[in-house]
């Protein structure tokens, strides 16, 4: 992760700009040349008017995904992206670059749903480009990734079964954050506010350390709860690398829980991670349970969760019961590692989402803390963003640069300072979606660039509620073969209802309206992803090349 000291960033080289790979041929303008009165005057006309991003009105070749000049590219992150076969046999739909949106003959609408009226509100504005702004790419015939080699199991530990004893002042069970290399953290809550502790060691007889928990009182004035209780959080530190450990946690004298287990996290690409991810969940919908029995018939490192656990205002009460009253069972063992969606944001601006939530504290800004971080998981470097318009309206509102230190900056240096050999992305709003949605402009302007020069893999987003593989983007514009372009997977199917995208998207791969989740497996330089129905069906599986 990037340093905390604002002052001591790492800056690219303006000396030179180099070209992404396959570059479309744009031709950039320096920065000093858009300038101006007259640019100025349309600028805020356009915002005034059309309330579009500015930053799309800086240069033509935006449009087209070219890099800023003056801007240095990595040139290291070519990936090559293939379809394969699911496990049914049956092949994924595919939809042709030239296909017209039906939304343009009026024939999509917004679904009346249980959640429309409040998504219908906060969507960021669009635009439908086609395949026209995009310029002739040669397709490259991409070679499957190599065979990783022989994979490292997980360390086996027997620390009995999971157990909570009646009769304790238990209110949400614990749960498993900031889980690195070296340290974890576990989270729970009790009614009673007696001492709290974590006792945890190498095996299930000892030896045990016990370490004290920190303790925040939450009223019912803060919480509009039901009851008064304490959270209490512990830090563990110094733990071994690719370890596993038996926990419990005290109260008092009292086990509150017992049985429990933990991995730390590894740096080496022989052992695979195991990522679950899915959004838009929390509903606590009977789609909701069926999602969750079929995820927990399979075994994960980590948990991604791409926003909207909380429906429909993310309230305390609305965690407790619809995240970890659904969850406690995975939450105990696997840890989770959540970006903020927009009906978290619809309490007090997303508080109760930074109060339940134990998460890295790296942005530059106090205001920003907790909404956006990274992490390295084996070879994997992780970043979580905040994709809300509370957050990125005032970016775009500022595309001259003079606030600095914003979440765009810190995402730009930490992908600079990031040397992992994946670099995987996830956020809540989607930038390209065949939904009526269409494309969100306020995502492509002020994030993609700092995605696609830092050189990201793979991103993971939610919010419309169907699966959705897109064809691999250099900017806007699908690159056949996939070299030097990011797929998007939308993963909004983990409960809410469902809203079938009406196909023939030309930025589209595959979409598919049913309930279900995303299982991403990563060795070495191959990429598995499998989207899995509630029925255990695998109905999209994709392959990513590391090494291209």
């Amino acid at each position: 992760p990037p340093p905390q000291d604002a002052g001591h960033r790492p800056v690219a080289d303006l000396g030179a700009a180099s070209a992404a790979p396959g570059g479309d041929g744009c031709q950039t303008t320096p920065a000093s040349g858009r300038s101006g009165p007259w640019l100025l005057l349309v600028l805020v006309a356009t915002l005034a008017i059309r309330r579009r991003s500015l930053l799309a009105l800086l240069a033509v070749c935006g449009l087209a995904g070219c890099d800023d000049a003056g801007v240095a590219t990595r040139v290291t992150y070519d990936r090559a992206v293939f379809a394969a076969p699911t496990d049914s046999g049956l092949p994924p739909r595919l939809h042709p670059p030239d296909a017209a949106h039906p939304r343009d003959a009026g024939a999509v609408d917004p679904p009346d749903d249980v959640d429309g009226a409040e998504d219908q509100a906060d969507a960021a504005p669009e635009t439908m480009v086609d395949a026209s702004w995009c310029p002739d790419t040669p397709e490259v015939d991409a070679e499957p990734p190599p065979d990783p080699g022989p994979a490292r199991a997980a360390p086996v530990l027997d620390c009995g079964q999971p157990r909570f004893p009646a009769g304790t002042g238990l209110r949400r069970a614990p749960y498993l954050q900031r889980v690195t290399r070296t340290t974890a953290s576990v989270v729970w809550t009790s009614t009673t506010g007696g001492m709290g502790r974590v006792r945890f060691g190498p095996s299930a007889a000892g030896p045990w350390i016990e370490v004290p928990a920190e303790a925040e009182q939450f009223p019912v004035e803060r919480t509009a709860d039901e009851v008064d209780y304490v959270q209490y959080a512990v830090d563990l530190s110094d733990l071994q690398p690719d370890h596993a450990y038996c926990y419990a946690v005290l109260e008092d004298d009292q086990l509150l829980a017992g049985g429990l287990i933990f991995d730390t996290a590894w740096s080496d690409d022989h052992r695979p991670v195991r990522v679950l991810a899915f959004g838009d969940s929390g509903n606590g919908s009977v789609d909701q349970i069926a999602v969750r029995d079929a995820f927990m018939q399979r075994e994960f490192d980590l948990f991604l969760h791409l926003g909207d656990m909380a429906y429909n205002t993310g309230r305390f009460s609305e965690f407790e019961s619809h995240v970890f009253g659904i969850y406690r069972e995975l939450l105990h063992r696997v840890p989770t590692f959540p970006a903020i969606g927009n009906h978290e944001y619809d309490t007090q601006q997303g508080q109760p989402y930074l109060d339940v939530y134990r998460l890295f504290e790296q942005a530059y800004r106090p205001q920003d803390q907790e909404r956006y971080y990274s992490f390295d998981y084996g070879p994997v470097h992780f970043i979580s963003l905040d994709s809300n318009p509370e957050m990125l309206v005032p970016i775009l509102l500022d595309p001259l640069g003079r606030h600095e230190d914003d979440m765009i900056d810190w995402l730009t240096d930490d992908l600079m300072a990031s040397d992992a050999t994946w670099k995987i992305a996830f956020f809540h709003h989607p930038p390209f979606s065949s939904s009526y949605r269409g494309f969100n402009t306020q995502v492509i302007d002020a994030i993609l660039p700092a995605l696609q020069r830092g050189g990201v893999d793979l991103v993971l987003v939610g919010h419309d509620h169907h699966y959705e593989r897109t064809l691999p983007m250099r900017g806007r514009c699908p690159v056949p073969g996939g070299r030097g372009a990011i797929p998007y997977v939308i993963v909004g199917t983990a409960g809410a209802g469902l809203r079938a995208a009406p196909g023939g998207w030309w930025t589209a791969a595959v979409d598919d309206a049913r309930h279900g989740f995303l299982s991403l497996t990563i060795q070495g330089c191959r990429g598995v992803g499998e989207a899995i129905d509630t029925e255990g069906e695998v109905f999209d599986r994709f392959v990513i090349n590391g090494c291209q």
